[in-house]
């Protein structure tokens, strides 16, 4: 069983390809591909199942249940890509529970025109952006009404944008999205090397170094769940506030 994930800045869809058989022995590990994927808080997750066997019917009710699963948890849809006729009449079974479509191209159709609330925009690596970060995500909570939200999330925004340009050195990319149950915030910038939390936080610091990480604290602190993922050519660091008591 091999399975492989893509994530599009640009739509905000990621991609989830799992190729091989669907039985006992594979089932967690495509639980835990697509149920890390959704908890990043992506617009939509769609599943491409063009290279997926399974050694009986029944295995394919693992994917109602993490379709249902995901979108009562994150608020995140689930949309499958099945072009086998064969795999197709193997999940009538559940087709009131999934949304499945033949061809990829048609579930990004549909992905495209499910329309979260979603505002992102690119920085240059200048101390001003991290005031550029904040003003969009003020506005972003306003508009959204989630003025609750609004001072957490222009919190993480600024730890994320100095980060960015103090320690990446780079342009970055600014992403924020309101899935109905979590706010995302998440930064990308051109620095291949993954954050991580010390045991002892510098006394200085202001923003997490490679072997540091104030910054970082503050927004494990605050956040309801954070994480980073490597991307082609750097990496993206992202954070989720729940619209509602943690």
């Amino acid at each position: 069983m091999k399975t492989s994930v893509e994530r599009s800045l640009d739509t905000g869809i990621t991609t989830v390809r799992v190729t091989g058989e669907l039985n006992q022995a594979s089932s967690p590990a495509i639980r835990s591909v697509i149920g890390t994927a959704v908890a990043e808080c992506p617009t939509v997750v769609i599943v491409d199942l063009a290279q997926l066997s399974h050694d009986g019917v029944n295995r394919l009710s693992l994917f109602p249940t993490l379709a249902h699963n995901a979108l009562n948890t994150w608020g995140v849809p689930v949309l499958l890509c099945v072009d086998d006729p064969a795999l197709r009449r193997d999940f009538a079974a559940y087709r009131t529970f999934v949304a499945l479509y033949e061809h990829q191209s048609e579930a990004q159709l549909v992905a495209r025109a499910y329309v979260p609330r979603r505002m992102r925009q690119s920085f240059p690596p200048v101390p001003a952006s991290v005031g550029g970060a904040r003003g969009l995500l003020g506005e972003a909570c306003t508009g959204w009404g989630l003025d609750q939200l609004r001072d957490t999330a222009q919190l993480i925004s600024s730890e994320l944008a100095t980060n960015a340009v103090t320690h990446a050195g780079t342009a970055f990319d600014l992403l924020t999205a309101y899935t109905g149950r979590y706010l995302r915030i998440s930064v990308q910038d051109g620095d291949s090397r993954l954050p991580r939390i010390t045991e002892q936080p510098p006394p200085t610091s202001t923003i997490m170094l490679p072997g540091s990480g104030r910054g970082l604290r503050i927004v494990a602190a605050v956040a309801t769940h954070w994480g980073a993922t490597a991307t082609d050519g750097g990496k993206t660091v992202w954070a989720l506030l729940k619209a509602g008591p943690r």
